[in-house]
């Protein structure tokens, strides 16, 4: 009995010995790349193994280097990050192939072994980026475009301002055109935007698009809010018995606006590399009421409760007035947002668009092509409206660009269309 006992404890030790130092995963190569296939910064390699790591051995050939072959014997952990620096093996500035072989033995009893190879582009040059012609000067709450030419093709270019990325397209070989904002809220000497162009291995030129911006003074105005009012609109907006009517308004006005500008500018991410529109565009009938970049402080009491900026201009005229398409496009949205009421969203190409708001009917269908002047919609009060009025607005990659620009002829033929690619 004793020895059958001492016999099943050797087999469970042996047991226990075999599932503790012997594996029968192989060793994990991690490249830290993803799909790229191009560089420009030393390559961190991640091995790693369930039971530890006996000798990891690489070779790397390119430029300058030759298949010597180097070993790593001492571990500390199960894991070892083996950089290989490809700029050591640069004859040049030129970006030049290079290969990195390794090979890899798991401490396992039974060894585990593993090899991998990678062929990679070492480029630290950034890319070459030149302006063809664009908008000479704008103004703040105003648009322009540039045209400008790389001289690879880049993994990602535009105009960028600040964290902003104003998207590009390619209108022929290498070249491309961006339409880009100062937006309203954006201090002349804080408008700093630049025509950048990257390329897969991470590089980065930046130049400037060559116009210059002006300040440009918009409205401001106080509204006082009555009881009456902040009770129509809780009732409208947000009937909830477990807010008062000033923290309703409060919350509809500064939080709910945000989340529908953000909605805003998600549709307006749908666009067509391609110019729709054809001249100025329409103004629709009717007084204007609210201009763009009002900025209003509102007031309860005496008190300040929430600060806004008017993103459009509001047009009214008598109640249920037809509303036309401003230009040639297509219907990228057709339906209620928020503070926006019934809202129709045309694309006009290039990332720019038109927005109809507060409106009592809609005529037409996400899909939908019109033309300037073709009935849309109909004028009403839905949304955060009182009085039947069209808010209207015209934004570039989302951000709302004064209208009044938009509508005259003289402008958008010297300002735009003279620089856009024929065809």
């Amino acid at each position: 009995m004793k020895k059958i006992l001492v016999l099943l404890l050797l087999v469970l030790c042996f047991a226990a010995a075999f599932y503790v130092y012997v594996d029968t995963n192989d060793p994990e190569i991690s490249w830290g790349i993803g799909d790229k296939t191009s560089i420009n910064a030393p390559l961190k390699i991640e091995i790693t193994d369930d039971i530890g790591l006996k000798e990891v051995c690489y070779t790397v050939s390119g430029g300058s280097c030759v298949d010597k072959k180097q070993c790593f014997t001492d571990f500390p952990d199960r894991s070892f990050d083996l950089v290989i620096e490809p700029a050591k093996c640069a004859q040049n500035a030129e970006p030049f192939k290079i290969q990195v072989a390794v090979n890899v033995v798991d401490s396992s009893l039974i060894a585990n072994k593993v090899d991998g190879k990678i062929e990679l582009t070492f480029d630290d040059q950034a890319p070459r980026l030149a302006t063809l012609d664009g908008t000479r000067s704008l103004k703040r709450g105003g648009a322009g475009v540039v045209l400008y030419e790389v001289g690879e093709h880049p993994d990602e270019t535009g105009v960028v301002l600040d964290d902003f990325v104003f998207r590009a397209f390619a209108y022929d070989q290498n070249k491309y055109l961006s339409f880009y904002v100062h937006p309203f809220y954006v201090e002349p000497d804080d408008f700093k935007p630049r025509v950048f162009a990257r390329d897969e291995a991470g590089n980065t030129r930046k130049i400037r698009p060559g116009s210059r911006t002006a300040a440009y003074a918009y409205p401001a105005v106080e509204m006082e809010l009555t009881d009456n009012f902040l009770n129509v609109v809780q009732e409208k907006l947000m009937n909830d018995a477990n807010k008062t009517p000033l923290e309703a308004f409060v919350q509809i006005n500064d939080i709910v606006r945000k989340e529908n500008y953000r909605v805003i500018e998600a549709q307006c991410q749908k666009t067509m590399a391609q110019k729709l529109w054809e001249g100025a565009f329409l103004r629709n009938l009717g007084a204007t009421k609210a201009d763009f970049a009002e900025h209003r402080t509102y007031t309860y009491r005496s008190d300040v409760v929430s600060r806004q900026a008017h993103t459009g201009i509001d047009i009214a005229g008598v109640n249920n007035t037809e509303i036309v398409a401003a230009n040639h496009g297509k219907v990228v949205f057709a339906g209620e947002i928020g503070i926006y009421g019934n809202v129709v969203i045309l694309d006009h190409g290039y990332g720019i668009h038109s927005l109809y708001g507060h409106l009592s009917q809609i005529d037409v269908h996400e899909g939908d092509m019109v033309k300037k002047g073709d009935p849309i919609a109909v004028s009403g009060e839905t949304g955060l409206a009182f009085g039947d009025h069209l808010h209207f607005e015209i934004r570039i990659n989302g951000i709302p660009v004064n209208p009044i620009e938009w509508f005259d002829d003289v402008w958008v033929k010297t300002n735009i269309d003279r620089f856009l690619p024929k065809g």
